[in-house]
């Protein structure tokens, strides 16, 4: 198979940096959207619905098109895919990531803006406690979320465990 060249290498990495930006930004942005708040009002109800915005905008096509250049690097340059530790931990983490905004995040954010939108003709404010242990969870999920995207960054920087895995 025939690999990148020089300015090829350098285009991909652009497209993977704008990429990884969309992800971590975004998700960066729906933690503090997401923060919990002592009184849920209906500012809290759009705050939700502006992450579930930036979700559709951001956060899925940014994961989605960094993995798709990330199959591009592991194809069509010397990288390879699981080559290195590092690399090997950026897969791992990054699916993990993805699993836990795909089935965890995404459909409990759904949920809280349902829940929330149904009662919201009804009152001004709703004790924070009226989610139960969802708002809860939909922040530590968030977090987890963003710090693993930073921790990715630094991998990605400074490439610990620059050892090749011997086959």
């Amino acid at each position: 198979m025939k690999m990148l060249s020089p300015k090829g290498m350098k285009t991909l990495k652009v497209f993977h940096l704008l990429f990884i930006m969309m992800w971590t930004i975004g998700v960066l942005t729906m933690a503090l959207l997401y923060w919990r708040p002592s009184v849920v009002s209906l500012d809290f109800l759009y705050n939700q619905q502006t992450a579930l915005f930036i979700d559709y905008a951001l956060v899925i096509p940014g994961a989605m098109l960094a993995v798709v250049t990330g199959v591009i690097y592991g194809l069509k340059t010397k990288w390879g895919f699981f080559k290195y530790r590092w690399l090997t931990v950026k897969w791992i983490v990054g699916v993990a990531i993805i699993l836990i905004g795909t089935f965890g995040l995404h459909p409990l954010s759904i949920d809280i803006i349902e829940q929330a939108s149904s009662t919201a003709n009804e009152c001004i404010a709703f004790p924070s406690d009226f989610f139960g242990s969802k708002l809860m969870v939909v922040n530590w999920m968030a977090l987890i979320q963003g710090v693993g995207l930073l921790f990715l960054i630094w991998v990605s920087v400074f490439k610990p465990w620059n050892k090749k895995i011997s086959k």
